[in-house]
């Protein structure tokens, strides 16, 4: 009769309750979905999907945890049949009880080979790393929650919860002077795993809730604009709302606790109904971003394909380069949504992007390397401004995709690729993959990075990558890669010429290849000599523009080049200034200082290094634009081989076992401190967020009105409508071309555009043909 029971249990757990499960899911959305979208009346998709990709990487990291803890009890059910497994059974908790998900679970892994008490052992054991994970990243909730005055006590409160977490990872110790039926009970409620094993499943949980938090802010920012500063504060609150949902076991999966909570806590920030909606719609798409990692997860099981099996047989083999990957493509997915946002709300111009573009786009239509001169009307050569011949190179992307965000996206994706070579550098160097990996991390969280990854598009910001590589197949000893990626570097700008010489160098004294290091030394060195001595002089009918830059020890290369070499007071007394202090701080900080120990490979960055710093244009001693492009690599390259050099020290001789986990803890801090402190993440003290909470006033209508300009027309245009434009035979920038343009286009917040404007009002040879309250547009008058 039992036997009969369990059977009949055994088959209402499965697929009756998941449609039962499914019926309560469509049912919340049905009575909550008619207030919820008479209420919305704009969606950011950008946000919004950034919001659901955070949710769905939330469920499978916890369903990773799950597969981990069976693992531990020496189970090898393959990842993707458990996280099958553990989506089915977790979608049975919005069954009213909230118990359904626990039977679920016992009753499918049972059927699948693993006994009911280890089943069980592990269901506690994921309640509890769920709950560690939710109290560390809900102390992010401190500054929101507690009153100013308080905040100085915060850390009385992160210390105990830090202990008793520790305290509970070394649980197999604790149990050990114990016997008997307490040590019985001890051993069933907390878990007998390894320290190592235990910290890293608890690191792995916070992670994981931290991407809920996370997805929350994303989601509810699609509807309602929330400070960014506020960013972590708010996903330790989301976080908090969640965890009490989650043990209040009487309502189906938490309905109504948790909007409770985020309601009372979103009061203080929006107003009452704004609150009310948030909480709503980011339940909402939680639901919905459940039923999709299910859907993948059945796929992923369900469909039998070699191409699915050889990927994890890989991940499985190289964890350390499938996590590379995947946060190359977080990372990649994260800038291209910016830099589309910036696009499309006119937050990139004509300097540099449509700059970029029209060369681009002349180029691919016969036009070799020509554009509209910035600062006047007339057709030039890209040359009289930067030997960027890389221009050239990309046209035939073009035909994918002709758009200025094609480039945007390339731009991006190079940039995250450089996170591969940065990790085969370190292993190559370091021989530890965990450390390597750590530094791929910290390349793909650099202020320096990110800055000029979303800093319109350059084409010096894909030298970070192809330097990189570079030098990679030049420790391979591969030649080829070696000088065709050198090459590429080379076309990106004209200095970087000078940096392929000095490769040139290291070929012939380090690797002995006289012939390849002779002839490299000797092509760079003399296309550097001529591109910047006579090329750009003579295309441009003038000095190099950027040797301004430099006026204060010459005027002209030379002049300047014997400057620096003969004023050495001078170059102290620039480099001791605060500015060129703090510039150096936020290149060296983020790396942990760890490139003074071994400065060699800083000489490839000498020439930028010292133009930046020396120069009286503020902009190219700041990290927020392309100028660091050149220096980042040799940065990333001295701070791996600064650690190399550390291990050798005596002092480090003594902890040689913990010498990586030391190195790599020290890295992250910081590496967090200087993504926090300068970088342009939200929740960073200089966050970069306007394209996501300022959106452009009129943008539809302004794109509508620009997308019917033919192609033909010559438009005069404000910086901000530049690279909207762009991709025509000739593009004046106001004031230039206000009186030969057949159409002038104006965004009225740019003060140059303001004075044009008047300007043009009072033209009779234009008449007005649109006019909103931050745009205007005339045309000539036939």
């Amino acid at each position: 009769m039992r036997t009969q029971l369990y059977s009949w249990l055994k088959f209402l757990i499965g697929w009756p309750f998941i449609i039962i499960a499914f019926f309560f899911i469509f049912r919340t959305l049905y009575m909550q979905a008619p207030t919820l979208f008479s209420s919305i009346h704009q969606v950011q998709p950008y946000l919004l999907g950034l919001g659901i990709i955070s949710f769905i990487v939330f469920y499978f990291v916890r369903g990773y945890i799950g597969h981990r803890i069976i693992k531990n009890y020496n189970y090898s059910i393959p990842f993707r049949k458990s996280c099958y497994l553990w989506s089915v059974s977790e979608i049975k908790r919005y069954i009213p009880g909230n118990v359904w998900s626990f039977f679920g679970r016992a009753i499918l892994f049972e059927q699948a080979g693993v006994h009911k008490n280890y089943v069980g052992k592990g269901l506690i054991i994921e309640a509890e790393l769920f709950v560690i994970g939710s109290v560390m990243v809900s102390l992010l909730s401190l500054p929101f929650l507690l009153p100013s005055q308080l905040m100085r006590y915060s850390l009385w409160f992160a210390l105990p919860v830090m202990a008793l977490i520790l305290a509970y990872c070394n649980a197999k110790s604790i149990t050990v002077p114990f016997s008997g039926k307490i040590k019985k009970i001890i051993t069933l409620l907390l878990p007998q795993f390894s320290f190592t094993e235990m910290l890293l499943l608890a690191i792995i949980s916070t992670t994981a809730l931290f991407f809920f938090g996370l997805g929350n802010y994303f989601v509810i920012s699609s509807i309602v604009s929330l400070d960014p500063q506020l960013l972590f504060s708010l996903i330790g609150i989301f976080v908090l709302a969640f965890v009490a949902g989650y043990l209040s076991i009487i309502t189906p999966a938490g309905l109504g606790v948790r909007e409770g909570i985020m309601i009372f806590a979103l009061i203080k920030i929006i107003s009452a109904g704004a609150a009310a909606l948030s909480a709503i719609f980011s339940r909402i798409i939680l639901i919905l971003s459940e039923v999709i990692f299910i859907g993948l997860s059945y796929l992923w099981y369900k469909v039998e394909s070699k191409s699915v099996r050889l990927i994890e047989n890989s991940i499985s083999k190289h964890p350390q380069v499938s996590l590379v990957t995947i946060l190359s493509i977080f990372y990649t997915i994260y800038f291209t949504v910016v830099s589309f946002l910036r696009y499309d709300n006119y937050y990139t111009g004509r300097f540099d992007l449509g700059n970029m573009a029209q060369t681009v786009w002349n180029s691919r239509h016969g036009n070799f390397f020509l554009i509209t001169d910035p600062n006047g009307t007339e057709q030039i050569s890209r040359l009289a401004f930067h030997a960027d011949f890389i221009l050239v190179l990309l046209a035939p992307f073009y035909v994918l995709w002709q758009n200025p965000q094609m480039l945007l996206l390339i731009q991006t994706i190079v940039v995250a690729a450089g996170a591969f070579f940065i990790y085969a550098i370190a292993v190559e160097v370091l021989k530890h993959r965990n450390l390597a990996l750590v530094f791929a991390f910290a390349y793909l969280l650099n202020p320096s990075v990110q800055r000029a990854n979303i800093y319109d598009f350059h084409a010096v910001t894909l030298v970070t990558t192809f330097l990189l590589a570079t030098f990679y197949f030049f420790l391979k000893k591969r030649y080829a890669l070696f000088i065709l990626f050198a090459v590429l570097a080379a076309l990106c700008k004209e200095q970087i010429w000078l940096i392929i010489s000095l490769f040139g160098l290291l070929v012939f004294f380090v690797q002995k290849k006289r012939v390849i290091g002779s002839i490299l030394f000797l092509f760079s060195f003399a296309m550097f000599y001529f591109l910047l001595w006579y090329a750009i002089p003579k295309t441009l009918g003038a000095q190099h523009f950027a040797l301004a830059y430099l006026s204060d020890f010459g005027d002209n290369p030379t002049q300047i080049v014997k400057g620096i070499v003969l004023s050495p007071d001078k170059i102290v007394a620039t480099l001791l200034q605060p500015s060129r202090i703090e510039y150096l701080v936020k290149l060296f900080a983020p790396v942990g200082y760890l490139s003074i120990f071994f400065p060699f490979f800083l000489i490839f960055a000498a020439p930028d290094l010292l133009i930046n710093t020396l120069s009286n244009n503020p902009q190219l001693h700041q990290i927020y634009f392309q100028y660091t492009s050149t220096i980042t690599p040799f940065i990333f390259l001295s701070a791996i081989y600064g650690v190399w050099i550390l291990r050798k020290f005596s002092i480090f001789r003594y902890f040689n076992h913990y010498f990586a986990i030391i190195i790599a803890v020290y890295l992250l801090v910081m590496v967090f401190y200087g993504a926090f402190a300068f970088g342009p993440l939200p929740g960073a003290k200089e966050s970069n967020l306007d394209m996501f909470v300022k959106p452009l006033e009129n943008r539809v209508a302004i794109d509508t009105f620009l997308k019917q300009i033919p192609n033909d027309y010559t438009v005069a245009g404000s910086n901000d409508v530049g690279s909207h434009l762009s991709h025509r035979d000739t593009i004046y920038t106001v004031p230039a071309g206000i009186d030969r343009a057949d159409v002038v286009v104006l965004i009225l917040t740019d003060p140059k555009a303001k004075d044009a404007y008047k300007k043009v009002q009072k033209d009779p040879h234009y008449q007005e043909v649109e006019k909103l309250s931050n745009f205007a547009a005339f045309t000539r008058v036939p």
